[in-house]
């Protein structure tokens, strides 16, 4: 019996997922409040969803600065249906009274979900410009020391809109300037002409994916923002933010706006009178 088989009769369900470690990370701080439990659960599962969302995105990235962008949609299409999960994780807080909530809710102290360094660090890796302002200044004082060189290290990164600027430049578009990137936009928009290069339409596919991608977080965000109004209606947030009305500004916050501002690129021209108008 060769030694790959021995150690694969000595793997079970239970320590192959560490079963006795990851559940003894589950320490509710109130003593005799229930929810406070799945509390702990559904947040913990978002940071495991959050951990595969940064490999799969960072591995589209380096599969655009390949120049593969088939290979970067796929894995664009698995970051949507993790994140997709992601939302639906965030569904049993809905089950949660916010008589519940309240009760540990002090247990938290200055804990907020602002201070997830995988979140922002998933927005880093998109190349969304709002993770350095003054958002993004907020969220980094508040990591610890390893967080906040694990986040400088990924904004020194190559970012997914940098890898797909990058394709089509290679693919012959100019792209110094936005009315230049407009320019591609429209023309991967288009309706395909005789002579067009091949790879124009794998990229007309790739900016949709990242559209997709951009518009699950959307949800993700809108999920988060009712489930905390749902909870505390208007009151300030655990980290000193303004709670609801803080996540109800973020929830159209985008990755990759230029996709969303031209999303009229390419349309047919609208009639000179519209016969509803």
């Amino acid at each position: 019996m060769s030694d790959a088989v021995t150690y694969s009769n000595a793997v079970t369900y239970s320590n192959y997922l560490r079963l006795p470690e990851l559940l003894a990370l589950q320490v509710p701080l109130a003593d005799g409040v229930a929810d406070e439990l799945l509390f702990i659960t559904v947040h913990q599962v978002q940071e495991l969803w959050f951990g595969q969302l940064l490999r799969d995105l960072g591995d589209a990235r380096d599969r655009m600065l390949e120049g593969d962008p088939r290979a970067a949609r796929a894995k664009l299409a698995r970051a949507v249906a993790v994140t997709r999960a992601s939302v639906s994780a965030i569904h049993p807080l809905r089950a949660m009274p916010p008589r519940e909530f309240h009760a540990f809710r002090g247990a938290l102290g200055g804990s907020s979900g602002q201070q997830s360094a995988q979140y922002v660090e998933i927005a880093a890796l998109c190349g969304a410009d709002w993770v350095g302002g003054e958002y993004g200044s907020r969220v980094i004082s508040g990591l610890g020391p390893q967080e906040r060189e694990r986040l400088r290290g990924r904004l020194g990164e190559p970012t997914l809109w940098e890898a797909f600027v990058g394709l089509l430049s290679k693919a012959g578009f100019a792209v110094a300037t936005r009315e230049d990137r407009w320019e591609a936009y429209a023309r991967l928009a288009a309706r395909p002409e005789e002579g067009d290069p091949a790879e124009w339409a794998g990229l007309a596919e790739l900016a949709e994916a990242l559209v997709d991608h951009d518009e699950i977080w959307t949800e993700w965000r809108a999920c988060h923002a009712l489930l905390v109004e749902r909870q505390i209606g208007g009151r300030p947030g655990t980290g000193g933010s303004s709670g609801t009305a803080h996540l109800r500004a973020s929830v159209y916050r985008r990755f990759y706006p230029e996709l969303w501002e031209a999303r009229e690129a390419g349309l047919p021209e609208l009639p000179a009178r519209c016969p509803m108008g």
